[in-house]
């Protein structure tokens, strides 16, 4: 198995559909080099006493069974091989059905350019010096197949689903849209018109202001994972020439991985790949572009506490995130802070759901996350509620955080929590879909070959202390605290419960008023 490169020297057809998501995305070009240094903590400047629940109205839960045994799981061996021309090829055998996944990842996602990624990835399909869009979308409808491209954060994936009989027919089309794409004009300009209405629409979403306003507070002025809401200036000077631009640049075989999944062998894959993708050059690494993470070596944590507020009068709900930045996904306190997660917030079952929305009834759904990342990503809590209930929410939220932090878990609760991660994981490699997205984690992320068969031991590994060490560490106790909602009611609020606060108020273009 070649050695997984995490570098850079590493269409949907419904366009206008991915747009309305791209275009609200905060952000695969190459792995980080170096490494960045997480941000120590600081002392919390409010109260975070947790109001304590009336044992004799507090409902009554029968016990859950206990756990399974827990089911064995082989991570599969994955055949791959290097193509001539550089192109990194996996392949991911499950012969139950006649037929055939193709992704072709890229390595440059909406972090290298937020617009130019999304329109680049949504004009392959309009057509090639070899074949017209109606001539592609009639050979792959023909044999009942898909053919597309989407990006995201960190990558742009051409992919084709095929039955096995038709699988050269879609290489060869995938090649073509990849190698030969001509970028009509016109094409264009559809999807820049599609980019201004979401873009528009994007500012009436609370729940997009609030991940967009998020992230723009937690990271650096101009990381890629925290750009400011973009313009429709920015959408209108895009040109023909910066699309092509961006595709001579990033679409490159020594700049992607291919992965087949389903009735192939890599036998049979591999003179596909030679034949199809012959004549796409590679180039020197030096020439691939420097991943914009790079340029960003440290980060930091707020040193008091500042609320920001998106003032959107007349809203009866309350948007709420709250947290910091964490770890890159390939840090070694990675699965650990992952229980530590898993113990507050990661599903239904974490204290945040079971006390905030089930005791207390201040949400329908509370929960944390880790966001994934070649640079640190976030630790967030993710929740709304009503306005008149912002500041018992509050209280609430920070007073789980501390606890976290100060507090041992159980020894039930931390033995609990180890086995549902540990016996679920099968659940998450059950199918050649499983398995792809596994082996893309490891290629986008920069992890080691072997991360997967080794990962339920390394969930085992975890010590109850390490709950609170990796807590302390980085889970910091001065978050960052974004709300989005009417404006006086919620700075009323704020001055009342977080009584050291900053508040920062701004419009729903998120400028500050």
């Amino acid at each position: 198995m070649p050695t997984m490169k995490p570098n850079r020297a590493p269409l949907l057809r419904c366009v206008v559909s991915y747009i309305a998501a791209a275009s609200v995305l905060c952000t695969l070009g190459c792995q980080p080099s170096g490494k960045t240094t997480p941000p120590d903590p600081k002392p919390l400047p409010v109260n975070t006493d947790l109001p304590k629940v009336n044992p004799e109205t507090a409902r009554a839960y029968p016990e859950p069974p206990g756990p399974s045994e827990t089911r064995p799981v082989n991570f599969p061996k994955i055949a791959s091989f290097e193509a001539s021309n550089g192109i990194l090829v996996f392949v991911v055998e499950n012969h139950e059905v006649p037929t055939v996944s193709t992704q072709l990842v890229l390595r440059a996602g909406t972090m290298d350019d937020e617009y130019l990624a999304a329109f680049t990835a949504g004009m392959l399909g309009e057509g090639t010096s070899a074949r017209s869009k109606a001539k592609i979308d009639e050979a792959i409808e023909f044999v009942g197949g898909t053919l597309g491209a989407i990006p995201s954060q960190h990558t742009t994936t051409v992919f084709t689903h095929s039955l096995h009989r038709d699988l050269k027919l879609a290489l060869v089309l995938m090649a073509d849209e990849v190698m030969k794409a001509t970028f009509p004009a016109e094409s264009l300009e559809k999807l820049k018109q599609a980019a201004r209405a979401s873009l528009r629409m994007s500012t009436a979403q609370p729940d997009v202001l609030a991940d967009r306003l998020f992230n723009r507070v937690a990271y650096p002025e101009g990381h890629p994972y925290g750009r400011a809401l973009p313009s429709e200036a920015r959408i209108n000077e895009i040109t023909i020439a910066d699309v092509k631009k961006f595709y001579s640049t990033f679409y490159r075989p020594n700049n992607a991985f291919l992965i087949f999944s389903g009735d192939v062998t890599a036998a049979e894959a591999k003179p596909i790949v030679e034949r199809t993708f012959a004549r796409w050059a590679k180039v020197d690494e030096s020439k691939l572009p420097i991943n914009p993470l790079n340029q960003f070596k440290r980060y930091t944590v707020p040193n008091k506490l500042v609320v920001h507020v998106v003032d959107r009068p007349g809203s009866e709900q309350v948007e709420i995130r709250m947290g910091t930045v964490a770890i890159a996904r390939n840090h070694e306190d990675w699965v650990a802070l992952q229980v530590a997660n898993n113990i507050l917030g990661d599903d239904a079952g974490g204290r945040l759901f079971q006390d905030i929305r089930e005791e207390r009834s201040l949400t329908y759904g509370i929960y944390s996350q880790i966001s994934l990342g070649q640079a640190p990503g976030t630790f967030q809590v993710t929740t709304n509620t009503k306005v008149a209930t912002l500041g018992p929410m509050l209280g609430a939220i920070f007073g789980h955080l501390e606890r976290l932090r100060t507090e041992a878990p159980s020894e039930t609760e931390f033995n609990d929590t180890v086995q549902k991660m540990i016996g679920r994981f099968p659940l998450e490699v059950e199918t050649a879909s499983d398995i792809v997205a596994k082996v893309r984690e490891i290629l986008v992320f920069g992890l080691a070959n072997d991360y997967w068969t080794k990962y339920r031991d390394e969930i085992r590994a975890v010590q109850r202390s390490d709950i609170q060490r990796v807590a302390k560490k980085y889970i910091h106790p001065i978050p960052h605290v974004v709300l989005v909602g009417s404006g006086a009611e919620i700075k009323a609020q704020v001055e009342a419960v977080l009584t050291t606060a900053t508040i920062k108020m701004y419009d729903t273009n998120l400028r500050l008023k």
